[in-house]
């Protein structure tokens, strides 16, 4: 298939885009979420020209749920060290912990040094945290969390995050120091013959339209997602491009096995809503799970009920349901009544959605909301060391495209502080790296977008509901050999069957295409997921294997690479459950 049609909007601006000093190193980050505008922010402070390059820009003059974006816009808090009886160190603690002890050691200091700075970084930006009558930081607790310390603004820091990035990237867009091009989809890294990055090709959403960007180093922050699965919390754009670009360039990806379930995601008809996650601070504050006799069933699985980490308490709402112990629509129900009264106050963007959701929220009757495990947050990623950069030169990764620092299972609060500081990160050292700067002209049209493929009906549409169905079924909290396994050969399957889509002509060309590409990056994702958690012939964190229930000694970590359009596998030796905590309770 060939699209011709041009948006002159972005081609006329690839035509015209002034070229930076010669000497000016040039960097571009793919993804606009809160690790991309880090990123973005941070190389230009340290004097690189930046390309931003992203499908989509997110409104920012109101909350929207309703809107696309993935962790930070729509998340409330970030854990921070801050408060007089906590410590770095005890984050740290914690969160190799929560992760059962397979995180990179080096990579979680990190994350917990620099949360602690990203409070006075975005306090510089303009942003004003909550704070108690005596000047200090309010907090809140997370699961996996020994102490509360998730900072926060409202419910809705995420929202405020992203509109100061936003204002800051726009006085950075005004002093010709960065350039974003919306509408445009990265599609492969672009390496010199050395093998190191020279460059990024992209696709025009609209027009179909091939250009090349030349850069001298490339940041991947465009949010990962677990949209291969259904239901799931991230947006239908986050489809595991970098993911799929870091592979298929050579780079390595990490612990792929790993997918966090969020226990309490909400069951509606409604699309936008189905999935959402109700904020797990609620479960602090009294609100309970309930089974379809009405028993607090979470008492059953770990002593800190409702309040045990996020892969746990999915655990015990996913086996409640598939025991026939949940309600007909496969749910479990959240209960929110001690706590309702609280909600308007403290969750102001969660009243909002509850309030449209169901209507006369607060009574009883409305009170009570159908739940059930939502997939939401990939663990693993591109394989990155401790300054965002991955294996292959010039190339880095930040927030949920990258692996390694959340171990087995992500502590509430932790997601949001990954993708900011490691976002900043990664734009120093790509600005810092970059060499001496190019010379030729920096983005060009290449030429129209080409699909070739011999029709036989398929939709891609349709492809892509059968593989968020089945891997939920087959890959999600509690997983098999026999299940896997019957998930490779449909993986296989609807792999083959991509290659014979019948793609519309005309108007509706430009979006089938995007969704092509969607089913495509998340095949090879699945594929991932599925073939490392075969390979984990143990359970720990959110990886929960039916048949090996116990948690090994001794960890070895899963990284693949591809080599010429294989997968190759290889144990990466990183840590070891600590003998007096394998298999012990984590900290709230």
């Amino acid at each position: 298939m060939t699209a011709n049609r041009t948006a002159n909007t972005i081609v006329n601006a690839a035509r015209t885009t002034s070229v930076p000093a010669a000497r000016t190193p040039r960097v571009i980050v793919v993804g606009a979420g809160g690790a991309g505008l880090a990123a973005a922010v941070e190389a230009a402070a340290e004097g690189a020209h930046v390309v931003l390059a992203t499908k989509a820009l997110y409104e920012h003059d109101r909350h929207r749920w309703a809107s696309a974006g993935g962790c930070t816009w729509k998340t409330h808090a970030f854990n921070a060290a801050v408060a007089p009886d906590d410590s770095v160190a005890a984050h740290i603690e914690d969160t190799l912990a929560g992760g059962a002890y397979a995180g990179d050691e080096d990579i979680v200091r990190t994350l917990c040094e620099g949360a602690l700075g990203l409070v006075e970084w975005l306090e510089g930006l303009g942003l004003r945290f909550e704070k108690s009558g005596d000047g200090r930081f309010a907090t809140r607790p997370f699961g996996g969390n020994g102490a509360p310390r998730a900072v926060h603004l409202e419910d809705r820091l995420g929202f405020h995050i992203q509109r100061v990035l936003g204002e800051r990237l726009a006085r950075l867009v005004e002093e010709g120091r960065v350039e974003v091009h919306s509408g445009l989809r990265a599609t492969d890294i672009l390496l010199d013959a050395d093998g190191a990055v020279r460059g990024l090709q992209v696709l025009s959403v609209e027009s179909l339209e091939i250009l090349e960007i030349a850069a001298d180093s490339v940041i991947l922050a465009d949010g990962g997602g677990t949209s291969m699965y259904a239901p799931s919390a991230a947006s239908t754009d986050k489809t595991c491009d970098g993911l799929a670009l870091g592979l298929r360039a050579g780079a390595e990806a990490i612990d792929m096995e790993y997918v966090q379930f969020h226990p309490t995601g909400l069951a509606s008809d409604v699309p936008t809503y189905d999935g959402m996650p109700v904020e797990e601070a609620v479960r602090f504050d009294g609100a309970t799970l309930l089974n379809r006799d009405g028993e607090r069933f979470m008492l059953r699985y770990d002593p800190l009920g409702e309040q045990a980490t996020r892969d746990k308490v999915s655990r015990g709402a996913y086996r409640e349901i598939v025991e026939g112990r949940g309600f007909p629509d496969g749910t479990v129900q959240l209960d929110l009544g001690a706590c309702a009264h609280l909600i308007p106050e403290r969750y102001p963007a969660l009243y909002e959605r509850l309030r449209l959701i169901r209507p006369g929220f607060g009574s009883a009757d409305a009170s009570v909301l159908a739940v059930r495990p939502t997939a939401h947050f990939l663990m693993g990623g591109l394989r990155t060391d401790s300054t965002a950069r991955t294996t292959i030169p010039g190339l880095y990764a930040a927030g949920e495209t990258a692996g390694g620092v959340h171990g087995a299972n992500r502590l509430g609060g932790n997601g949001l502080s990954e993708a900011l500081v490691f976002g900043r990160i990664a734009g120093r050292h790509a600005a810092r790296s970059a060499g001496t700067g190019l010379k030729e002209a920096h983005i060009r049209v290449t030429g129209p977008y080409r699909m070739d493929v011999s029709p036989d009906g398929a939709c891609p549409e349709a492809l892509l509901q059968l593989l968020r169905r089945e891997m939920y079924l087959k890959a999600g909290p509690i997983r098999t050999a026999r299940d896997l396994l019957a998930m490779t050969e449909t993986i296989a399957a609807l792999d083959e069957r991509r290659e014979r889509l019948d793609i519309a002509s005309g108007p509706r060309a430009a979006g089938q295409v995007q969704t092509c590409l969607d089913l495509e990056n998340l095949l090879l994702a699945s594929r991932l997921i599925v073939e490392s958690a075969l390979l984990r012939e143990e359970s720990r964190g959110a990886h929960h294997r039916e048949d090996f229930p116990s948690t090994a000694a001794h960890i070895t970590g899963n990284a693949v690479v591809r080599d010429s359009g294989k997968l190759v596998w290889k144990p990466v030796r990183r840590g070891g459950a600590r003998p007096s905590d394998a298999g012990a309770e984590h900290r709230r």
